[in-house]
């Protein structure tokens, strides 16, 4: 899938790229800064189960090579004209915790974050990117009187896989960011009110809770996109490309001819949002306030009638993320990217955060 619209603008500033290399698909987007506005020049994505022998749609492991390979195939067919990129790191791949530290250390962060950092990295220091962020704010801290600090750790193996990828595709990488970070600024609207995310990915779903802006709880779930497609291949005796072709035609609200899809789907993804209410109940209760909301991406979030399935399920406004609605682009494509905007939320992130650093 690509479009290209860049011939529609004037060539002004510089454009940059997001990268999101997921499990099952790679997408691409490149914005430019236009006069005040971001401009959405062109977007793709290609599926990765071709790549490793496997159907479209299917979660892949692939090695460094057939992503780099990849990733030219679809930054040609997008019509990709900049090298500027900037790279997600998925979440499975990184650590993300609130280390909760006595207010005596503020000015000892330096030392003291490190050494905290090896109760939770089970690897040595010294083989991981570390960073981390002050959270919380110093005049009113925590309940608890401690002081918040986020911290993020990628193995550098990983900095090193996805730097080779990069290269292969001839790209110039500005940063690695892990793809959480990336989808709340693409998703969300600046706001002080606590709001969840879930990620439907093809094999798994990342579910976090950010507030002002900052992720707050973050966890995965191990079912994703793919497992519907395989359950319902298995009840109704469909190959996995016919069972894959039929849940992104009909989804969850297909006529009556294809009853036995729905009822194999919602079967599936049941436990899923019982699991993502029962989380969200918890989180409420533990923090004792309520949830702003639960806004979905991923590529499996586009599946038809789930948004309208989970909202039945889950005591909390459920919304879709609408990335590209941060971007200008003509208004024949509105309702195209309104339905893709899930699946291209990391992807636009990154994007969005390069044109800051340009300014």
């Amino acid at each position: 899938m690509a479009f290209s619209i860049s011939q529609l603008f004037s060539k002004e500033a510089k454009s940059v790229l997001g990268v999101d290399i997921g499990s099952s698909s790679i997408k691409v987007v490149q914005l430019r800064r236009d006069k005040g506005r971001v401009v959405l020049e062109t977007y793709g994505a290609i599926a990765l189960g071709p790549y490793a022998g496997l159907e479209i749609g299917r979660a892949t492991a692939l090695g460094a090579d057939k992503l780099g390979e990849a990733l030219k195939d679809v930054l040609r067919e997008a019509n990709v004209t900049t090298q500027d990129a900037a790279v997600a790191i998925p979440y499975a791949s990184s650590l993300v915790s609130i280390l909760k530290l006595p207010l005596s250390v503020q000015k000892q962060l330096a030392t003291v974050v490190p050494i905290e950092a090896r109760k939770y990295i089970p690897v040595p220091i010294n083989e991981v990117l570390l960073d981390w962020f002050v959270v919380s704010d110093t005049k009113k801290t925590s309940p608890e009187g401690k002081l918040e600090v986020l911290l993020v750790a990628i193995h550098n193996d990983t900095i090193a896989k996805f730097r080779t990828i990069a290269a292969t595709a001839q790209l110039q990488t500005s940063f690695f960011e892990i793809e959480i970070f990336s989808a709340v600024r693409a998703a969300l609207d600046r706001g002080l009110a606590p709001v969840a995310v879930a990620d439907f990915g093809a094999g798994t779903t990342k579910f976090y809770v950010v507030e002002r802006g900052l992720i707050r709880e973050s966890h995965i779930i191990n079912h994703g996109a793919q497992d519907l497609t395989l359950a319902a291949g298995r009840a109704l005796n469909l190959t996995v490309m016919q069972a894959e072709e039929r849940k992104r035609k009909f989804g969850l609200t297909g006529p009556s001819e294809v009853a036995d899809l729905k009822k194999s789907l919602e079967l599936s993804i049941s436990p899923l949002i019982a699991e993502l209410a029962r989380t969200i109940a918890a989180w409420e209760q533990r923090n004792n306030q309520s949830l702003s909301g639960l806004v979905l991406t991923g590529g499996g979030a586009t599946l038809k009638g789930l948004k309208e399935l989970m909202q039945g399920k889950i005591n909390a406004e459920i919304r879709m993320a609408d990335p590209f609605g941060k971007t200008a682009a003509p208004a024949f494509l509105e309702k195209i990217l309104k339905e893709a905007g899930p699946e291209f939320a990391v992807a636009v992130g990154l994007a969005l955060r390069r044109l800051q650093e340009l300014g």
